[in-house]
């Protein structure tokens, strides 16, 4: 089943966006991200995406009270990302009731370690794939890796990752529409299923990643601003 899955994304306590991954670039929506995610629950959100912005730049997480008081408050899944790169706290997380939990600079930089984490843990671990000129970014889209995406997804694959989130960063936050040829690329070369995110402005964005073939879409700023109401393009 296709999801439309509202991202919240947390930077010091709050909920907000960013432009291109940039922390110079911020604009807060709420001083209380739990409103927020049961707002989404409560318009038909089947899922949340919850990501920590500060431990993606630092890789030491410093939202994770409020990540379960979201788990916690909510009753869809929440998959859970942001500088999450050691085992204690992939299970510390599952344990508390998180349904998936998305690594980013770990899949890049320690394969072996990835490997020992989808041995373990299976399809709750995915990997976000966070493009940028073809190439991967890590460390909240600070450092861009000498690897490309294929590459990297493929590698991925082998040691046992099921699912990837693929962002554009040139697209996310800017309302512009997904780079549907990037998407589309990526998703042909690619044997497991893959969760789009990054410039999703519209139900046509939308209708265009379904046919693609993406398994869900990420909604950000598009649902903040209002361009999109969550309503209109659930299904």
């Amino acid at each position: 089943m296709f999801e439309v899955i509202p991202a919240i994304d947390l930077l010091d306590g709050k909920c907000v966006r960013l432009k291109q991954g940039r922390y110079d670039a911020e604009t807060i929506y709420s001083i209380n991200p739990l409103e927020i995610a049961k707002k989404w629950e409560s318009l038909g959100a089947r899922r949340l995406h919850v990501v920590d912005l500060d431990g993606a730049r630092t890789g030491i997480p410093k939202n994770i009270e409020i990540i379960k008081a979201i788990v916690r408050e909510v009753k869809i899944p929440v998959q859970v990302g942001g500088g999450i790169r050691n085992l204690t706290l992939i299970q510390e997380l599952l344990d508390f009731g998180v349904d998936r939990v998305i690594l980013g600079t770990t899949a890049v930089k320690n394969p072996n370690v990835l490997s020992q984490f989808c041995e373990k843990f299976d399809d709750k671990i995915a990997v976000a794939i966070d493009a940028k000129n073809g190439k991967a970014a890590t460390e909240g889209w600070v450092k861009i890796s000498k690897k490309d995406i294929l590459t990297l997804a493929q590698e991925a694959v082998e040691f046992g990752v099921r699912r990837f989130v693929y962002t554009e960063i040139n697209r996310d936050g800017m309302l512009e529409g997904p780079n549907f040829e990037g998407i589309r690329s990526f998703v042909s070369e690619i044997a497991v299923p893959v969760i789009a995110s990054g410039g999703i402005s519209s139900k046509e964005d939308i209708e265009k990643l379904k046919e693609i073939g993406v398994e869900g879409a990420i909604v950000g700023k598009a649902l903040y601003e209002g361009k999109i109401k969550l309503e209109e393009i659930l299904y």
